[in-house]
């Protein structure tokens, strides 16, 4: 069928930015195993940006999103979960068949980068094509849905509730089940303990979100913007600190060294090193900031050995996919969970803004809406 994508024609240099357009292409019909599916609305993620700046390696020309809502309009003949008109967000891709997929962990799938950033099938098969035939890297995570229409595997598709709106679901694909999961599926914090969140993006304000819900007594957010950090009070979080060179002493006088957990959320600032630092005895500091995966990381040596404290990579929130999902959209749909609080939605047509916004940390969550 044909349909309007968003093409990457080329990836950021440095003398030339990159280039999105849209265009009418051609999609493949979905195999067995796969779902057509009308997209509604889709995420602007830090992943997204990370491959549009060079990041995060992503073949040319191509098409990005992993953050899709949508309507099921067709299924494969072995599809059983979803059927036509079916109300679905778009997750994490899984093989569903590896060591890790069968032991439930399924964000670790032993094919994971394959499926997220090859561009393609696992068998190198692509489903997006110019309409001069022109091959599309377009199966980013499986979706590639900054498209009208996309196809995607039948297992990385979960349920939307009645109770919330269609086009606020997609962001639960990435950015929003990675720092509510790592709360609640890695970390999983006792009663009476502290929690500090480095970074107040999309991803470090879900993990406030996720906090609140349990019954930590400290919810600390360090950012350098007022109105992330007033958002994150507003959130949930006990209290916040503007960062700087004192942070890590003010976060141990308030914790009065005592701190347990502590997450790095921020985009590229790579504070780690401040997380880990600011740990109390037998502390867990998260990783799942989105710093170049180049990027290297120096830690004293007494702090991990010493005082016992453990350093975690956490991808995606961890989890199950698509259940952690369908109970994140049910806690917002109880107003447990005020995702709406984060989000900015832009046209289709303004995709090239949406993500100069994120850039610029002028919008929190983008999300692109898809026309009628």
């Amino acid at each position: 069928m044909r349909i309007t994508a968003a093409v990457l024609e080329q990836i950021d240099t440095q003398t030339v930015p990159h280039r999105i357009t849209l265009e009418q292409i051609e999609l493949d019909d979905p195999r067995d195993d796969e779902v057509l599916v009308r997209v509604i609305s889709c995420g602007v993620c830090g992943t997204d940006r990370g491959c549009l700046h060079g990041v995060e390696p992503y073949p040319t020309p191509g098409v990005l999103g992993h953050e899709a809502a949508g309507v099921v309009e067709a299924v494969g003949r072995n599809v059983t979960r979803v059927h036509n008109g079916d109300r679905v967000m778009i997750g994490f891709p899984f093989c569903g068949r590896c060591y890790r997929c069968l032991r439930g962990e399924q964000r670790y799938c032993e094919k994971n980068r394959d499926l997220t950033f090859s561009g393609y099938r696992l068998d190198g098969s692509g489903g997006m094509r110019r309409r001069n035939g022109e091959e599309l890297a377009g199966r980013f995570f499986q979706q590639s849905s900054w498209a009208t229409h996309t196809v995607a595997l039948e297992q990385q598709l979960a349920r939307v509730p009645d109770s919330i709106e269609l086009e606020m679901a997609g962001p639960y694909g990435c950015s929003i089940s990675t720092g509510a999961g790592t709360v609640l599926n890695e970390l999983r914090p006792e009663p009476g303990t502290s929690l500090a969140v480095f970074g107040a993006g999309n991803v470090g304000l879900a993990a406030v979100m996720a906090a609140r819900l349990t019954s930590v007594e400290h919810i600390i957010v360090i950012d350098k913007v007022p109105e992330r950090l007033a958002l994150a009070r507003e959130l949930g979080a006990t209290h916040t600190f503007h960062a700087s060179s004192d942070t890590v002493e003010e976060i141990k006088e308030l914790t009065r060294h005592r701190l347990d957990y502590a997450i790095e959320a921020t985009n590229g600032a790579n504070l780690v090193a401040d997380a880990v630092a600011a740990l109390g005895m037998r502390g867990t500091c998260a990783v799942v900031g989105g710093s170049s995966p180049s990027a290297k990381v120096t830690l004293k040596h007494a702090d991990l050995l010493g005082h016992g404290k453990r350093l975690i990579g956490v991808m995606g929130g961890g989890g199950q996919t698509p259940a952690f999902l369908e109970s994140l959209m049910a806690l917002q749909g109880q107003g447990r969970f005020p995702l709406e609080k984060l989000v900015r939605f832009y046209d289709f047509a303004d995709v090239n803004r949406a993500i100069d916004d994120s850039d610029a940390g002028i919008t929190i969550k983008p999300i692109l809406r898809m026309p009628a």
